[in-house]
């Protein structure tokens, strides 16, 4: 088992630089090539491959850290004033990426990531200085909460891109967007209920809405044409109520249908016609059980025409 070596109480400070990270991590992860990453990476496989069900992805991986440590100048020197935000963030990220693919015996990310930083130990391109501290398995529920933020802000970086770009902005890319916000900030939202709203998560959730909010300003005064494709926070749609509604609904109608049958003139109307219809059925099948019957009756008859028809001969 692997040691979770963090602090107590997990640190979502990161958080308040994440739009740069994730602008860099998005530029490390759309295009990772290096030739010397690639025979680093190439190392790390066949040193560390076994800690994964999928190798192939972990070896993209691990060039998409060295580009993305490379970009994050914060998390190279230990003086610098962000240097454990840009830190926390990296260890965000490898946690992210690495725990999909490691198999579950070897879910170790502190053990496998030395074992990837000692690929480029004295390398002269890639001089890798975070401190091992900052490197531990963040613990699954504030890795999961973490992961909601960090998607809320992916598709807020999105939409506020799109707002910048004024020769292209695509309508249903922007609903899509929104749709797909608002899906994940209801589970977000439920998490935070009145005995859990003053967590780090939760306090991180709120500063997220103040952001996202000020973005229907940004769509009224800049790109009016796109205000009925952009859907604030409050006014997201709540699945989860609408379809226990409509559930509701179908199940309270059932025993009102009952009572409309049998007590009221409407049930009487559709009780005649429905006995008209049986009577319609009764017909029918005594109509086919008459020309069955005459069917069979003839049938001797048939039967005995015929026998009038052989010649007789004596031998």
């Amino acid at each position: 088992m692997c040691s979770t070596q963090g602090p107590i109480v997990e640190s979502y400070e990161f958080f308040e630089k994440i739009q740069d990270y994730i602008q860099e991590a998005k530029s490390a992860e759309s295009n990772a090539e290096s030739h010397n990453a690639e025979d680093k990476c190439n190392s790390f496989m066949i040193s560390s491959g076994r800690y994964f069900t999928d190798k192939e992805r972990a070896k993209i991986i691990c060039k998409q850290f060295i580009k993305l440590y490379d970009s994050l100048t914060d998390c190279k020197i230990n003086s610098n004033t962000n240097y454990k935000k840009c830190s926390d963030f990296l260890n965000y990220w490898v946690n992210f990426k690495l725990r999909k693919i490691m198999k579950g015996e070897d879910n170790c990310v502190s053990h496998v990531y030395d074992l990837l930083e000692s690929q480029f130990t004295a390398d002269e391109d890639f001089n890798i200085n975070i401190d091992n501290k900052y490197i531990y398995n963040i613990n699954e529920d504030d890795l999961h909460k973490m992961n909601i933020l960090y998607s809320l802000y992916e598709k807020y970086t999105d939409i506020s891109a799109m707002l910048e770009n004024t020769t292209s902005r695509d309508k249903e890319l922007l609903l899509s967007l929104s749709n797909a916000s608002c899906k994940v900030y209801h589970e977000a939202n439920y998490m935070c209920n009145d005995d859990n709203n003053n967590s780090k998560f939760c306090q991180e959730l709120n500063k997220f809405e103040s952001k996202y909010n000020e973005l229907d300003g940004k769509v009224r005064e800049q790109a009016s044409e796109l205000s009925d494709y952009f859907i604030r926070l409050s006014e997201c749609p709540n699945t989860k109520i609408i379809s226990t509604a409509v559930t509701g609904t179908i199940v309270g109608l059932i025993p009102l249908l009952g009572v409309l049958y049998k007590f009221t003139p409407m049930g009487q109307v559709l009780r005649s016609k429905m006995g008209i219809l049986n009577n319609n059925i009764s017909n029918t099948d005594e109509d086919t059980t008459n020309i069955s019957l005459m069917e069979q009756e003839n049938e001797p008859i048939k039967f005995q025409q015929g026998t009038y028809n052989i010649k007789y001969q004596s031998l």
